[in-house]
């Protein structure tokens, strides 16, 4: 007899077929003889015909070797027929049984061996008791039964039903072996329709039992017995004086954890006793020597009079749940550990979002549970918005959630929560959603972290920068002061010697003209070495002439946004972004077009710092003519007095400002071929707007090689 389990058979007789034809296709005959033998092993009814079929053609290539054809290809190919008639009588000489997944014995999409005209019929009933307690058990079941084989003789084979779906649980197969008859009382007395009402269950569960109106068994199920190794003898064995009612034992207490007896047993009588239904779980004591957990049901039986006339009912075994259960509660347990630990404040929505789980890190942090909250529904999860975010964010994180919850979208955010000391810390908050097999959101998850000391930690980097960005300012003003003086003293001095001796020339009797004319001759090259220091100066301070690249304007705008990001965040400007599709691209320098448009959106924003509560920063990027590109950055701040004069050197409203950024912006953007002006925004603020020279189609970019 050969066992093979279909879970891995299957996969292992296609990969070696292939296998086996591959090896063939390659100019090695004898790489047939694989699928010929997993042909032989799947198919038995076929095997008579496909042998005579082999011998047939073998014959013909003995006689086609002897009649002169190609000797030594015939004689190969003679020998691989010979080995595979050799495996095929082997196969032949024994049952081969392939193992079916009790819920699909009999599907269409598989051809089973085992079909019922090859079982004994005294056998089929225990095959379709295993299966159905494979079932519903979850625990595979492995029965002896009588098989035909292909000569007619009956062989004894052994049949495994597995459940219909895997477990993560290691489950050892009970083994049956029922051959004895059922077992059944000499006498049934009273207990004839609890029988028969056990045999009825025992077709759909695999195993039932009866017993009398005092608790003596009547009839089992052979597959029961030979499970806990107790026959209808065993179970009603007496261990003492008394009926079972009375506190007496049977010996099916020898099949009962000793810690679940005392309690089964007194509920049974109970039952006994009043005719109430008996639903019990307990732990028994199967042939391996292992307790495993069983759930049973059992039922009156009631004559004409009311009377009961005996007891019916099924053993069903759950272990396989209980350990499931188990393993579950303590994955999730497990889960909900590393959840209370993490170093994050994670919580739970429902799919409407309502929030129905807080850990603990969160809840020390607000200084409240949700279930403090007795509110229903949105009601519930504005409360607790309103208690924890800050006044200043609440609306853009109400729009947030709204706009989440109505479109399934994930979404990160950066605000101020308040922590239970009622100290607000700036924290950032991401919730995606956990979805079903069928795409069906499930539940909201979400995670904030506090980010208070990474936002101190900026913010003071970011003054520590500006500190600097002054002193580096002050410091060219202090070179450039320090180099005009130092470079413009000689010639200046030049001119104010030379000036004073032409006027002593001049005044002089009679005055010498020729040498007064050298002399002003002398101050001229003076005033122009002079001039000439200067722009020699101004040159060492002007903007870099780098080479032009190609560029994509919303790529820069996009690093740009970024870049601003966290800036914008913190004086709570929301920047609106509209960029045009299908621009043309751009030559520029993105270093110096970055710096545009820095500058711009920060004047934006400062011009909103006060008393504005719409702070909202649009930037938008249009096609203006033929490959030109018009940029528009407007505020809502208190606008702007003189369009024109603000691009002066040295102009500013700032009361720490040098006036110098709006006259950098045009010089690089002129020197870009393009404009920069302001003007007033409707119905407050102010427009910044610049335009560039797009690239033509087919025209390679300014300075490309």
């Amino acid at each position: 007899m050969i066992h093979i389990d279909t879970r891995r058979s299957l996969a292992v007789l296609l990969c070696a077929s292939l296998a086996g034809l591959l090896i063939a296709l390659l100019g090695e005959a004898a790489g047939l003889i694989v699928p010929i033998t997993a042909l032989f092993l799947v198919a038995p009814r076929l095997r008579r015909p496909l042998m005579s079929a082999l011998a047939l053609l073998l014959a013909a290539l003995l006689c086609a070797a002897l009649l002169g054809g190609p000797r030594e290809a015939l004689l190969s190919w003679a020998a691989l027929l010979i080995v595979a008639l050799s495996v095929g009588a082997i196969l032949s000489l024994a049952p081969i049984v392939m193992a079916e997944r009790g819920a699909s014995l009999d599907s269409d999409d598989r051809e089973p061996i085992a079909r019922a005209p090859d079982i004994h019929p005294d056998d089929a009933a225990a095959v379709a008791q295993a299966k159905a307690r494979a079932f519903w058990g979850g625990v595979p079941q492995v029965v002896s039964y009588r098989q035909r084989s292909a000569g007619g003789e009956w062989q004894w084979a052994e049949f495994l039903a597995e459940p219909p779906r895997g477990s993560r649980i290691r489950v050892d197969p009970i083994v049956h072996a029922p051959d004895q008859a059922w077992t059944v009382a000499a006498s049934l007395g009273d207990t004839v329709d609890a029988v028969h009402a056990a045999k009825i269950i025992e077709s759909l569960y695999g195993a039932a039992f009866a017993f009398d109106a005092s608790g003596q068994f009547t009839y089992a199920t052979p597959m029961a017995q030979t499970s806990i190794s107790m026959t209808l003898e065993d179970l009603n064995r007496p261990l003492g004086d008394g009926a079972f009612v009375d506190g007496g034992d049977f010996g099916w207490k020898l099949g009962v954890h000793p810690d679940d007896y005392p309690e089964a047993a007194r509920e049974l009588r109970r039952c006994l006793r009043t005719g109430d239904p008996y639903n019990y779980e307990y732990r028994v004591l199967r042939a391996t020597g292992l307790y495993v957990w069983h759930r049973f049901a059992i039922r009156p039986t009631r004559g004409p009079d009311g009377a009961i006339t005996g007891w019916f009912g099924i053993g069903f075994d759950i272990d396989v749940f209980r350990k499931t259960e188990v393993a579950l509660l303590e994955s999730e347990r497990s889960l909900r550990e590393l959840i209370e630990t993490a170093p994050a404040l994670i919580w739970c929505m429902t799919p409407k979002g309502e929030p129905v789980y807080f850990s603990r890190h969160l809840r020390e942090f607000f200084g409240f549970d949700v279930e403090d909250r007795d509110l229903p529904g949105q009601t519930r999860l504005q409360s607790v918005l309103g208690a924890v975010i800050h006044p200043d964010d609440l609306d853009k994180v109400n729009q947030r959630f709204e706009h989440s919850l109505k479109t399934g979208a994930s979404y990160a955010l950066t605000h101020r929560q308040r922590r239970f000391d009622g100290v607000y810390r700036w924290v950032e908050t991401r919730i995606a959603a956990m979805r079903g097999e069928d795409g069906e959101i499930v539940q909201w998850n979400g995670v904030c972290l506090d980010i208070e000391e990474q936002v101190r930690a900026q913010e003071e980097l970011r003054q520590v920068q500006d500190k600097l960005g002054r002193a580096a300012q002050a410091a060219s003003l202090a070179e450039l002061s320090a180099s005009i003086a130092h470079e413009v003293n000689q010639p200046l001095a030049a001119i104010m010697t030379n000036a004073q001796a032409c006027e002593r020339w001049l005044v002089a009797e009679p005055p010498n003209l020729e040498r007064a004319r050298v002399i002003v001759e002398r101050i001229t090259r003076s005033a122009q070495s002079a001039a000439d220091v200067v722009s020699h100066i101004r040159a060492l301070f002007s903007q870099s002439s780098e080479p032009r690249t190609e560029s994509m304007i919303e790529v820069l705008v996009g690093e740009v946004v970024d870049l601003l990001a966290e800036d914008a965040s913190r004086r709570g400007v929301q920047i609106e972004v509209d960029v045009a599709n299908g621009l043309s691209p751009v030559a520029i320098d993105p270093i110096q077009i970055q710096q545009v448009f820095v500058n711009l959106l920060r004047n934006g924003m400062e011009a909103m710092e006060k008393g504005v509560d719409d702070k909202r920063l649009s930037l938008s990027v249009r096609g203006a003519g033929q490959a030109v590109l018009r940029i528009e950055i407007a505020d809502r701040g208190c606008g702007i007095e003189d369009p024109e004069k603000m691009f002066d050197s040295f102009f500013t409203t700032k009361a720490s400002g040098m006036g110098m950024g709006l006259a950098i912006c045009r010089s690089i953007v002129e020197a870009h071929g393009g404009r920069l002006w302001a003007e007033t925004n409707e119905p407050v603020g102010a427009r910044l707007i610049f335009t560039l020279p797009g690239v033509p189609a087919g025209r390679p970019a300014v300075g490309a090689p």
